[in-house]
């Protein structure tokens, strides 16, 4: 019986941090400020790539948890619902979410290519700014 009792706020917990609910404006702003972090991360770690003043280790590790709490973010963006133009602006912000996760994914993919890397570097720094934007 005491497990059945402490099973429910446990599942009711998980229910609530899975998505899926009404998406308010604060939430999808915090989202949004995630992804402009991770962005903006992921373009100093793209840069120190193409400069060449990091291992190749790094970038593949660090770009590769960078894109995982990316594509979390989109897994999020993706499940909740929002009405009107808060709905409009979660899809921008999950269709970001993707880019930035898909960016990085290229830099883990080839973090020794400092051409690419320059080029994201550029691409997530644009993200950035992005995302910067559509926080206001």
């Amino acid at each position: 019986m005491i497990r059945r009792s402490l099973a429910l706020p446990v599942l009711a917990l998980l229910l609530c941090s899975c998505g899926g609910g009404q998406l308010s404006k604060k939430e999808l702003q915090k989202d949004v400020e995630s992804i402009q972090s991770l962005a903006a991360e992921g373009a100093l770690v793209a840069r120190d790539a193409a400069d060449g003043s990091t291992t190749d280790v790094f970038v593949r590790v660090h770009s590769q948890y960078l894109q995982k709490a990316a594509d979390k973010v989109e897994q999020t963006l993706s499940s909740a619902h929002a009405s009107g133009s808060l709905d409009a602006d979660r899809a921008k912000a999950q269709r970001l979410a993707a880019r930035v996760a898909d960016e990085l994914g290229r830099l883990h993919a080839h973090p020794g290519c400092r051409a690419r890397a320059a080029q994201l570097a550029g691409s997530l720094d644009d993200d950035a700014k992005t995302a910067e934007e559509l926080a206001k």
